[in-house]
């Protein structure tokens, strides 16, 4: 994962699977990165993502409920079209908006 941060806006640039494995790997640096830095606007960006499991759901799910306790937007982008059925069926497009690249 990479992490970019400019201006008032943090972006996360995930890779490879977003899975159970992966997660494990970044989750306690984002809630981490999150919560110091109150940016104004997270960006979870899946250009670069070929897989996505229940746990990367999860993970998402997790960071938006972060961003509404700090009050910052959260924000999808770069989904596969494969990708973006999955988080259509779960709901998420419901409580976030997904940015074009």
């Amino acid at each position: 994962m990479r992490i970019e941060k400019k201006n008032d806006i943090l972006t996360f640039y995930l890779n490879e699977d977003v899975d159970d494995y992966q997660i494990s790997l970044i989750k306690e640096e984002c809630i981490r990165l999150i919560d110091s830095l109150h940016p104004h606007k997270v960006i979870l960006d899946f250009s670069e993502v070929s897989f996505v499991d229940s746990t990367g759901i999860g993970f998402v799910l997790g960071r938006y409920k972060q961003c509404t306790a700090s009050q910052c937007e959260l924000v999808l982008r770069g989904l596969k079209p494969h990708h973006r059925v999955i988080f259509a069926m779960s709901g998420l497009f419901h409580l976030m908006k997904e940015e074009s690249l």
